[in-house]
């Protein structure tokens, strides 16, 4: 397997000279190249481009603003200061099998210190000793969950997803909506992981609360951002799963979500208009207003399903924006966003060739000159090269000059609290991709609308 990532993963600079092989060789090839030039296509030389670093970000905690080490990963940041809000947690469940009791009494121990040096108070759970069978564990579950109840724990002994954790979420999301939260034994057991382990689990627990985590500097005062993404699911094949997180503060750190599934052989959403009518009028509950401005990024996205977004999708929340308000109505763009594009870019150092620094845009020349689109990179490669994501924006009434836009983008990628650090896509576009993966592939329904208000399916 060694072997075969170091052949798949090729530096900026054996990808670059395998590729100019590559043209070489069917260049040399008189038939390859004949073949070619019917369909009216040559190789050119390579191409030389010019592009821009947007400049890097602050992360605002509590009573801190850090300029991260590494813009990657901000973790252990997260331990040293607090989070921006959160909420204690004062009545909860952990139940867990009698052979995994030394190792969640420590995990609880650990659990509770990295909690309180973020200003996440963790009282004590009930902890609930259970035979290792799923139906021990949901039977416990129902046995003591009472009204007052903030959060379950449940520590599972096996990673068989049928067996535990579907029935558990199933329950715990739509029958008797409360917070939940899996962890397997065997990651527990992980030698010298248990502070990261606890960190990585109080972070989620916090948000599955509504907490926040951390912020970046927003200068946009009254914009919504939205995450819309599709995905088959996985036990009905004619079913798919619609996914849509809209933010509900200026702040941008608190989310409003929806689900739905709907009957469709396409992965065109026709339950917009619900969804959006619900995010503006929760954005107005808090603000007192609706928001000047509208972003919606949509994920899962081909070229061929662009004309029926422009016809079907874009229409829905055009709708929902100008009855919101008898007055002004909000202004609206629609950015379709992929994360799997063939462009592949290099920046020259030293005569050698590497991958582009975070922050890069590359909007001209590698762009198409009918589209308002660019290109992004928000992530960093280990190894390997790294892929930019590419952003399309189909419609645009907002009327934000490129660089606004493309550094609004940027700062939405540090926003993701499964992961202290940067990601690939917007925030919103994560956020709303795991929640129609925890839906299509272990809940099968809707999850309930007591739960749209935090982030319970990280």
């Amino acid at each position: 397997m060694k072997a075969v990532a170091e052949e798949m993963r090729l530096s900026p600079l054996g990808r670059q000279q395998r590729l100019a092989r590559l043209a070489d060789d069917i260049q040399r090839n008189k038939d390859a190249r004949f073949e070619l030039e019917t369909w009216g296509l040559h190789f050119g030389c390579q191409m030389s481009l010019t592009g821009r670093v947007v400049p890097s970000e602050k992360i605002l905690m509590q009573d801190h603003i850090c300029q991260p080490a590494s813009a990657t990963d901000w973790s252990k940041d997260i331990r040293t200061w607090k989070i921006l809000s959160t909420q204690s947690l004062n009545k909860w469940l952990m139940i867990c099998s009698d052979r995994a009791e030394n190792v969640t009494e420590s995990f609880l121990s650990c659990l509770r210190r990295v909690g309180s040096s973020m200003g996440f108070n963790v009282d004590h759970p009930k902890i609930i000793k259970v035979q290792e069978t799923p139906a021990a564990f949901l039977s416990a579950i129902q046995k003591h969950l009472d009204p007052g109840v903030q959060l379950v724990m449940c520590i599972l002994p096996s990673n068989q997803q049928s067996y535990y954790y579907d029935p558990i979420k199933k329950y715990l999301s739509c029958d008797c909506p409360v917070p939940s939260q899996c962890v397997l034994v065997r990651t527990l057991n992980k030698q010298g992981m248990m502070m990261a382990v606890a960190t990585k689990i109080a972070m989620q627990m916090t948000c599955k609360l509504g907490g926040e985590l951390w912020a970046v500097e927003i200068p946009l005062k009254s914009l919504m951002v939205v995450g819309i993404d599709v995905c088959k699911d996985s036990f009905n094949k004619g079913m798919v799963v619609v996914g849509f997180v809209a933010s509900i503060n200026t702040r941008i750190t608190r989310w409003f979500s929806r689900c739905i599934l709907q009957k469709t052989t396409t992965d065109v959403a026709d339950c917009l208009k619900v969804f959006m009518t619900g995010a503006l009028n929760k954005w107005y509950k808090h603000n007192h207003g609706l928001p000047a401005r509208v972003i919606v990024y949509r994920d899962g996205v081909g070229d061929g399903q662009l004309k029926t977004l422009v016809e079907y999708e874009v229409p829905q929340l055009l709708s929902s924006v100008t009855e919101a308000s008898s007055n002004t109505s909000s202004k609206l763009s629609v950015i379709v966003v992929r994360k799997k594009c063939m462009p592949r870019f290099f920046t020259e150092v030293n005569r050698t060739l590497q991958n582009p620094p975070l922050g890069t845009v590359v909007d001209s020349e590698a762009t198409r000159p009918e589209c308002y689109d660019f290109y992004l990179i928000s992530q960093a490669a280990c190894r390997g090269t790294v892929n930019p994501t590419y952003y399309n924006v189909i419609y645009d009434d907002n009327g934000l000059k490129p660089d606004h836009m493309q550094r609004l983008t940027f700062k939405l990628c540090h926003l993701y609290y499964n992961w202290p650090g940067l990601i690939s896509i917007p925030a919103p576009c994560q956020y709303a991709h795991k929640l129609t993966f925890l839906v299509a592939q272990s809940i099968h329904k809707e999850p309930s609308l007591e739960l749209a208000n935090s982030l319970f399916y990280l």
